[in-house]
């Protein structure tokens, strides 16, 4: 009997404790949201930073989502709190809010490059045309009582996206001379400079009755190609027909402008041009001296190719027959494009690797494309 009544005591203690925390449940009463902190300015005009790069454009930092429970003035913690800073159009009321970043710290850093790109791409920005945009951080906190707490106040900024500059694409001939193997690299079309403008020309021979067409290298292995739309005029796309069509065997300049979709194709009188034995890259990584052999072309002899493994950072030149009678140096920064002049000071291949290099003997047009 005695033990019937410890039971019974000690279970009313149980259920009077679990009824008194039942009760004792805190009861979320106010979100204290966050405040973005000011940033250093207000108007930003981008500009594309060096190829590799992605700087810091600014720091967004805000103060912390803070509870309170049971109508008490200090606060405790509500579980994890993760941080979601958004960007949208001003005035949009974040309709189309972007996430700039996601955190469970005070603070995120802002690279120039991304957000560059996510104005571009998802909020309509313009090129060079300044946007006015807003910032505003959505805090998740909570895992029983999650919720949602936005800042009390948004960030206006100004910003002027950069457009950035078209990575340059080789450009390569198909067709007869190559048997329209649409993978082929062995003509590949030059450039005078590493220029924007998208003009790309060729001098060399095409024999009789020959069909060809031009293919970017990011379309190779397809049948998406520039082909002849009319006696001036380019059209890019995948089609069976508009090939070029070169009649009588001869030396031709073809003069491509991607950007315009225009062409020229005139004859040119080679008749005059040396055909030299050997070509060959030189400079400083073979002691300007024993230069590598160049493969001469077994389609056109003024057309020279290599894939050489330089160990060392160096200036590159071109040397015909081993004698500085002839050679040919480009300006210094014409990577991978450019023309090459009598006795010039040569191309700075600043990054040891695997390059591929082609040369025209008739022009001095060169390319040197890594393969790494």
């Amino acid at each position: 009997m005695k033990t019937y009544k410890i039971f019974l005591a000690s279970l009313f203690c149980i259920l009077a404790l679990w009824a008194c925390n039942k009760d004792e449940t805190p009861v979320l009463t106010h979100v204290e949201t966050s405040i973005l902190d000011n940033l250093p300015a207000q108007n930003y005009i981008l500009e594309e930073p060096a190829k590799g790069t992605n700087p810091l454009l600014f720091t967004v930092t805000w103060t912390e989502t803070v509870f309170h429970f049971d109508g008490e003035n200090t606060p405790r913690p509500a579980g994890p709190v993760n941080y979601t800073l958004q960007i949208d159009r001003k005035g949009n009321n974040f309709a189309s809010a972007q996430v700039l970043a996601a955190t469970n710290t005070l603070s995120s850093n802002i690279y120039l490059n991304d957000i560059n790109l996510l104005i571009l791409n998802k909020l309509g920005a313009l090129p060079n045309e300044a946007i006015d945009v807003e910032l505003r951080i959505v805090a998740d906190y909570g895992q029983n009582m999650a919720g949602l707490a936005i800042s009390g106040n948004t960030l206006p900024v100004s910003i002027t996206p950069y457009e950035a500059k078209k990575e340059l694409q080789a450009l390569y001939i198909i067709g007869d001379m190559n048997s329209w193997n649409n993978t082929n690299t062995d003509f590949i079309m030059y450039r005078n400079n590493n220029s924007d403008e998208e003009i790309y020309t060729y001098t060399g021979r095409l024999a009789a009755n020959t069909y060809f067409k031009f293919i970017l290298e990011q379309d190779l292995g397809t049948n998406k190609m520039y082909s002849r739309n009319d006696e001036t005029t380019l059209v890019y796309a995948e089609m069976s027909d508009g090939a070029f069509h070169n009649e009588t065997e001869g030396y031709k300049t073809i003069t491509l402008n991607l950007k315009e979709l225009t062409y020229t194709i005139v004859d040119y009188d080679a008749s005059a041009d040396m055909i030299y034995n050997t070509i060959g890259p030189i400079g400083g990584f073979c002691d300007w001296d024993n230069e590598p052999p160049m493969i001469k072309s077994a389609y056109d002899p003024h057309q020279w190719s290599i894939t050489y493994e330089f160990k060392i950072s160096t200036a590159c030149k071109f040397r015909g027959n081993k004698d500085w009678v002839y050679n040919w140096g480009g300006d210094s920064s014409d990577i991978p494009y450019g023309k090459a002049v009598f006795d010039g000071t040569g191309t700075d291949i600043k990054t040891p690797g695997t390059y591929k290099i082609n040369y025209n003997d008739i022009t001095h047009h060169f390319v040197i494309l890594s393969q790494e």
